[in-house]
């Protein structure tokens, strides 16, 4: 582990702060936006974003990015550690499913993402078939149940959630320290019970406190992807605002 644990300081190091983030928030357009952001710890991210690009280019460019990072990270970390580590390469992918699961159309990016094109491009019947068979874990155990009693019964946020992290917990390697992995996935449950920039913020101090008391242990890469994940919902936010600002289309 001192290896990924050198990584991961470096990249723990290269965070933005929040005078940043304010920073490329009231950016007065899209590609001041980008430039702050490649000035800083968010490089990473947006390096083949164009300074024009439109929002589902965004979309699709982060989407990807967030992959690799997970997939770079896993390969840092033991062997027994990757499965567990590569679930979560997933996460960017539970909202798209919730709504392909909901029977909703594709929405029109989709067709040009790398995972979700298989689905995007099927017909109804076909990509309700492939749901089941490719995402059995999240979408089938989530049928049936929804978010509140006596709406319609299909999948909702909290269950889709809920099933990622059980199976996430099937993944992990036995070791001595199971407890650190579950005050992480607690955690989650928690954020994800909060509204979201209240859940964010309180979730940020407290992955920053586990993550100083987690040197040389594994648990470290799922922290800082949990940064990572925080970081890239924030940009994505920032950049979408001003890219759909400059399309003409305003938030209702």
């Amino acid at each position: 582990m001192d290896y990924a644990q050198s990584r991961l300081q470096a990249r723990f190091g290269d965070r933005p702060d929040e005078s940043l983030w304010l920073e490329l928030e009231a950016a007065p357009n899209p590609a001041a936006a980008l430039d702050i952001a490649r000035s800083s710890g968010l490089r990473r991210w947006v390096v083949e974003i164009p300074p024009r690009a439109a929002s589902h280019e965004i979309e699709l460019a982060l989407r990807q990015r967030w992959r690799e990072c997970v997939s770079e990270v896993a390969s840092w970390a033991p062997e027994r550690w990757q499965p567990a580590l590569l679930w979560t390469r997933g996460l960017v992918d539970l909202p798209a499913l919730c709504h392909l699961a909901r029977g909703e159309a594709p929405l029109h990016w989709m067709s040009d993402d790398a995972v979700l094109q298989i689905y995007a491009r099927a017909d109804a019947a076909a990509r309700a078939a492939r749901l089941r068979d490719d995402c059995r874990e999240i979408v089938v155990a989530a049928l049936g149940t929804a978010d509140h009693p006596g709406s319609p019964a299909l999948p909702g946020p909290s269950q889709i959630c809920q099933a990622w992290l059980e199976e996430w917990r099937q993944r992990w390697p036995r070791w001595g320290d199971m407890a650190s992995l579950e005050n992480l996935a607690g955690l989650f449950q928690a954020a994800m019970k909060q509204p979201a920039r209240i859940g964010r913020s309180e979730l940020n101090r407290k992955l920053r406190c586990l993550f100083r008391c987690s040197v040389l242990n594994p648990v470290a890469a799922f922290i800082y992807i949990a940064f990572a994940a925080l970081d890239i919902e924030r940009l994505r936010a920032g950049l979408l605002q001003h890219a759909l600002a400059d399309e003409g289309i305003t938030s209702s």
